[in-house]
């Protein structure tokens, strides 16, 4: 009996190998580059969701260690193979609430399953770690490639704790010290409106939301809403003890609004096109020089690979950054958050 046909008749069993071979074959992205760890079938036809049910506590360690994992090759062909892979995992798929980016379900009957940020294909999407500037989080965070796009469009994404490690120390120290101070204008018509950012028209639910969370509001005007509150900057991994580079500082600060318009940082810019700014927690200006140490943080950690359809770049989201290439023609990213965590 060949190999293929053993394969055949011990996927439902809790057999882990071949031959006394793995199922699976595990290496680094390329000889220089260790993160993510690609995870590829050994055999055609291993299924991703039975393989990863019979081997969690192994692939939740090689999760923890490389923060990031692409499991390519796995025939996931479409939406609903992406949904039942999701849907083995300790939790159901996270709504998306307290939005910074505009996304919707493809599909009503795979719930939480999102497609990637909706934003214009000619421009990139900062590095960021999901929800990072939340109360509340998700643990992991899941891409599916179902449609490759035709030039561009990948998903690069960067180690936590490596770009902590490259940022000044005293700029660290001094985030340590102070957190971190978000400011956002949430102004229908220009960027996301509060009904979209809360998923709600209710303005009392918002002042529920504002209060539980400890943010601090004013209602402008019935479709102009500014909110600001407080977290820490750096953040200890909950599994691995490890310190790391957690929050939307970099992503909703100012200055990458600048250059998001190809504007220099001592021309004036319009408060009505600064919808975002993050601050030390006292207050002060985060200033240039400083935004770009961590600009040259991020960019110095940044990895990025063409997709493969079917690929699932599986993310810890307190470990590993993700952000977005620009890209042309058609694309098709789903995206999936798991495990809830938080401040509380």
């Amino acid at each position: 009996m060949d190999n293929l046909s053993k394969l055949k008749r011990i996927q439902t069993r809790s057999v882990p190998t071949v031959n006394g071979q793995s199922l699976v074959v595990k290496s680094p992205l390329s000889r220089e580059q260790v993160f993510p760890l690609v995870i590829k079938p050994r055999y055609k036809g291993v299924d991703l969701a039975d393989w990863v049910k019979k081997n969690r506590s192994e692939f939740d360690a090689d999760l923890l260690k490389y923060g990031g994992v692409l499991l390519r090759g796995f025939d996931i062909q479409s939406l609903e193979d992406f949904g039942r892979f999701v849907g083995i995992f300790d939790t159901a798929p996270l709504p998306y609430m307290f939005r910074s980016s505009p996304r919707h379900e493809l599909k009503e009957e795979v719930k939480h399953v999102y497609n990637s940020t909706v934003y214009p294909k000619e421009e990139k999407i900062n590095l960021h770690n999901e929800s990072s500037y939340s109360r509340s989080w998700g643990m992991k965070i899941l891409f599916c490639c179902l449609q490759v796009a035709e030039e561009g469009g990948e998903t690069p994404i960067a180690d936590s704790r490596k770009i902590l490690a490259d940022i000044p120390s005293a700029l660290v120290q001094k985030f340590r010290d102070k957190g971190v101070l978000y400011r956002r204008k949430l102004i229908k018509g220009l960027g996301m409106s509060w009904q979209e950012v809360f998923q709600t028209t209710d303005r009392r639910i918002v002042e529920d939301v504002c209060y539980e969370n400890d943010i601090r509001y004013t209602f402008i005007s019935e479709d102009h809403l500014e909110i600001e509150w407080n977290k820490k900057a750096v953040y200890t991994h909950p599994q691995s003890n490890e310190e790391t580079w957690f929050n939307h500082v970099f992503f909703f600060n100012k200055y990458s609004r600048y250059e998001e318009l190809g504007i220099r940082p001592g021309d004036p810019l319009p408060a009505d096109l600064i919808h975002t700014d993050t601050l030390f927690g006292d207050g002060t200006d985060i200033i240039m020089e400083e935004y770009l140490q961590l600009k040259q943080a991020y960019d110095k950690n940044t990895i990025s690979f063409l997709y493969e359809k079917g690929d699932i770049i599986f993310l810890d989201n307190m470990l590993a950054a993700h952000g977005r290439s620009s890209y042309k023609g058609s694309r098709l990213i789903a995206t999936a958050i798991i495990e809830p965590a938080g401040d509380k």
